[in-house]
């Protein structure tokens, strides 16, 4: 599972109806299509929880989809903005379009719906997570899938180049220092690397927040990638490639074969370092890959480094059946319904009662109070309405520098003024 993955329920042509408020009690047959975007087992997942529901409610079916993860997003605007608006959305937490959404009126204010079914979200959840789908003190998402970006370590490198194993809070020059001393070359080739990074955005914004830089200003109506405190993080993050050679450039992803990013490299056990969330932990265990976990290394001592991930719940403004498609999701949702993610091995459940269970499927030598340890580190950072297209431009803008063809300075300073165009209202 990818954090800010968006998946989707939506109301097939033969099953649509005219009732504003339908619920799946009562007789009429309604059938929804739940969109996903995700692995096989994700599908799996989703049917399964889904079908809680269908079987407690035979007059209701669900079927599910999965879309390509590479522009998923789009295809969810695609159909929102074509009128074939998806019934329940399924959005991920900060990196993905649901801010977004919420603001634009486009996903269903749960509160009433919430309140009336007596939920107590943040008896059932980490009021970290609740608080993530929310928007001006509304809830316009339920948790479905917790998390925040960690770091993985391979233990059994570590322990070969006789260094200790990280704790949390050390710092940057520690992991630079760290990752030159894990990386071997043998011939003028690198067999294996220090460190494995991208211009994958959370890890990015982790880097830039323990910097003490922010990717916009506090009223979100302009961005700051053109600060020196943006810039450094930027360079320090870039170095490790460019500078150090302890992580592999774009080129030498593209050498190891089509889609081995960071996280394919670390399961090969080719790399000893790698910012990622905990649903990468199912597949480092099949691996059998001796790793720890532990919060990212801090530039400057900021309040965290560690970005909220997951996935929520949400139900769009356009639906036929806006009841039932809360109803699925409170079923979906409840710690029955997420029992299935601990049953298949997923990433961490947001009902808090499954967690024992949950830590109970972990690897030997990786525990859950280490999650909780480096969880204080959590920051959740805020987009604007424009969020989806500021992020497009900025990552096409920094695209050469992270390249390694373009200097910071340039890079960012078009990152920023193309930006502030998408903030102002600009094409």
């Amino acid at each position: 599972m990818l954090a800010g993955a968006v998946a989707a329920i939506c109301l097939s042509a033969a099953g649509c109806g005219s009732s504003g408020s339908g619920s799946g009690s009562g007789s009429g047959k309604i059938h929804l299509t739940l969109v996903m975007a995700g692995s096989t087992i994700d599908q799996q997942t989703y049917q399964e929880r889904a079908d809680l529901y269908t079987k407690a409610h035979p007059n209701v079916t669900v079927t599910v989809k999965n879309l390509p993860v590479a522009n998923s997003n789009q295809e969810l605007s695609t159909m929102i903005a074509g009128g074939d608006s998806p019934d329940i959305v399924e959005v991920g937490a900060v990196d993905s379009i649901g801010e977004s959404l919420f603001a634009k009126g486009q996903l269903l204010n749960l509160t009433s719906y919430i309140k009336s079914a007596g939920m107590d979200l943040s008896k059932t959840f980490n009021p970290g997570l609740v608080s993530g789908y929310a928007y001006k003190g509304q809830q316009y998402a339920i948790p479905d899938r917790g998390g925040y970006i960690i770091f993985y370590y391979n233990k059994t490198m570590f322990q070969k180049a006789g260094l200790p194993l990280p704790t949390d809070g050390w710092t940057w020059s520690q992991y630079v220092s760290d990752a030159q001393k894990l990386t071997i070359v043998q011939g003028g080739k690198t067999v294996q690397w220090g460190t494995a990074i991208d211009n994958w955005e959370p890890a990015v914004d982790s880097v830039t927040h323990s910097f003490g830089a922010t990717l916009v200003n506090s009223a979100l109506t302009s961005a700051t990638l053109d600060t020196p405190q943006y810039e450094n993080a930027l360079t320090q993050y870039n170095d490790l490639v460019w500078k150090y050679h302890v992580s592999p450039s774009p080129q030498d992803y593209a050498n190891y074969g089509q889609n081995v990013n960071r996280d394919a490299l670390f399961a090969e056990g080719k790399t000893a370092m790698i910012w990622a969330g905990p649903w990468d932990i199912p597949t480092d265990a099949q691996d059998h890959i001796n790793f720890g976990i532990v919060d990212p290394p801090t530039g400057i001592g900021g309040d965290g480094n560690m970005m909220a991930a997951g996935t929520g719940l949400a139900v769009s403004a356009q639906s036929h059946y806006p009841q039932t498609a809360f109803d699925v999701i409170q079923a979906m949702t409840s710690p029955t319904g997420e029992m299935k993610i601990v049953q298949n091995h997923e990433d961490i459940p947001a009902a808090v009662a499954d967690i024992p269970a949950w830590a109970k499927t972990l690897p030997a030598g990786v525990s859950y109070s280490q999650l909780e340890a480096a969880s204080n580190m959590i920051f959740t950072p805020e987009f604007p309405v424009q969020q989806v297209q500021m992020l497009t431009v900025i990552q096409t803008d920094l695209t050469n520098f992270f390249d390694g063809t373009q200097a910071v300075g340039p890079a960012a300073e078009k990152a920023t003024t193309d930006a502030d165009q998408v903030l102002s209202g600009g094409s």
